[in-house]
């Protein structure tokens, strides 16, 4: 690699011996602010040069067609080198955990110490009503389980009885591509507790402006790295590891069920990041199975937007396709190796033309940039649809598959200026507009949601209307979304 791609990750190594480089460097990836890394990138040019920006040595025969040189590059694997007096290998998983260590969103003083716990038993439930007033991590056992192995557990926040919040958590993926191995996700349930959000963003129970400040939250913890959607044990790298997210979810759902019983006045069904494409799966299973007066589906953070024919291997090695969450077309396709999670989230918008859905994205979110370009190296993609994707390209991309869901009536979306990622969990839910995270003039975020889970609401967005097209830049509204009203029927 040449001295200027070796600079950059001299940069990025020397951020991770920060203080956080003690923790998981799976923290919380999906969530992470890759700001500093991202924009040191795009000054050298890495993705430019590095991940490879000749469109012939791509996809083609799984990357055969690539001289081993240009596979080597693309990987930004095999080469060690030293840096100043720092020591350095060139592999690109590494590359993309020390952006997320660099990132500073895990603090000190995590949601670990603020919750009790309550082991299932057959003789004890750890019923709702046994928990009084505090956030409990209950841990069912059976076949639940973090990619590490831990026990797994989630979380409730109890509060009104009739209003739920289904909570899906967010923290990275893993996944193994043409040999490589990605190991980029939350795989323990300590981190998952550390990051559940409790006290912050729509859990932030002394803020006023909070819609959900009295909703028992029912919240799913991320430790297995696939989406809620693995049934799989995993033997990589000689190590077994346990995606087992589906049955996570599934034990937290039967919980939520049996204890949140008769018509809720307001169920909402929500996740942040990886908790996006859980919401997307789960959603037409937990709109059946409860019974409510007014309903809603918020996606924040994650439009599903992957490099071609990168999603659906990846959803049967996690085992998705074993989980029933699917109908006969989408299980089809999901056998085929052909499924793109987009589809049972636009099948629950046409099947429950009652209930509100709606997503959060920053135009250019730039965790979502990184992860699809991390895919995309994997898998040996390159070129502008690969690991050089461009941020105007990834908006172009997003507002195609919003522009599908905005078909149906009963979605709308709200978009915000520039590349933070995930607010829901995040204090920049009460500060964020149209305009940008940290507030200026635009819609309020936190009001838009408060008058999306009441059904009377119109998309948002700040910019000039143009036509999407990736070279009007990043920071347009596609006029196919226009102020569109949101409508509900019965």
């Amino acid at each position: 690699l040449k001295s200027s791609y070796l600079d950059l990750f001299g940069l990025a190594f020397g951020i991770a011996k920060s203080k956080m480089a003690t923790m998981s460097l799976a923290l919380y990836t999906f969530c992470v602010l890759l700001h500093p890394l991202r924009a040191a990138a795009e000054e050298q040019s890495l993705l430019a040069a590095a991940f490879i920006a000749d469109d012939e040595c791509s996809v083609a025969g799984g990357g055969v067609d690539c001289s081993p040189e240009e596979l080597r590059m693309m990987q930004l694997r095999g080469t060690k080198a030293t840096v100043g007096n720092l020591p350095m290998s060139g592999s690109w998983t590494d590359y993309l955990a020390r952006a997320v260590t660099s990132s500073g969103l895990i603090q000190e003083g995590s949601s670990a110490s603020k919750y009790q716990e309550c082991h299932m038993k057959e003789d004890s439930k750890c019923p709702l009503s046994g928990m009084g007033d505090k956030p409990t991590m209950v841990y069912p056992g059976g076949r639940t389980r973090c990619f590490n192995g831990d026990p797994y557990a989630f979380a409730v926040v109890p509060g009104d009885k009739d209003k739920l919040l289904f909570y899906f958590e967010g923290g990275g993926a893993c996944w193994e591509a043409k040999g490589n191995v990605v190991l980029q996700c939350t795989d323990s349930i300590a981190t998952g507790i550390a990051t559940t959000g409790l006290g912050s963003g729509i859990q932030d129970r002394s803020n006023r402006d909070n819609v959900f400040r009295s909703y028992t939250v029912v919240e799913a913890i991320y430790c297995a790295g696939d989406a809620f959607m693995g049934t799989q044990n995993q033997t990589w790298n000689g190590k077994t590891s346990y995606q087992h997210g589906y049955y996570n979810a599934l034990e937290t759902f039967h919980w939520a069920k049996e204890n949140l019983v008769g018509e809720l006045s307001s169920l909402v069904v929500s996740g942040f990041s990886a908790g996006s494409l859980g919401t997307m799966a789960w959603s037409t299973t937990l709109l059946q199975e409860f019974s409510y007066k007014k309903a809603a589906v918020l996606l924040d953070s994650y439009a599903g937007i992957f490099p071609k024919h990168t999603q659906g291997p990846i959803l049967q090695e996690w085992g998705a396709c074993k989980t029933g969450l699917w109908s006969s077309d989408v299980q089809a396709e999901c056998d085929a190796g052909a499924m793109h999670i987009q589809e049972p989230f636009k099948e629950a918008m046409a099947k429950f033309p009652n209930v509100a859905f709606g997503s959060i994205q920053s135009k250019v979110d730039s965790s979502q940039i990184w992860f699809y370009k991390g895919m995309a190296m994997s898998n040996f993609v390159g070129g502008s649809d690969g690991a050089s994707l461009s941020d105007e390209k990834f908006y172009a991309k997003a507002l195609k598959v919003y522009e599908e869901y905005n078909t149906y009536p009963n979605y709308v979306e709200f978009f915000v200026d520039g590349n933070q990622h995930c607010f829901t969990q995040d204090h920049t839910f009460f500060t964020a507009t149209t305009a940008g995270k940290r507030g200026g003039e635009g819609q309020l975020l936190h009001k838009w949601v408060r008058e999306f889970i009441n059904h009377k609401v119109a998309s948002a967005c700040d910019g000039v209307m143009e036509g999407p097209d990736a070279s009007s830049g990043s920071t347009y509204c596609d006029s196919k979304l226009r102020a569109k009203v949101l409508i509900v029927t019965d």
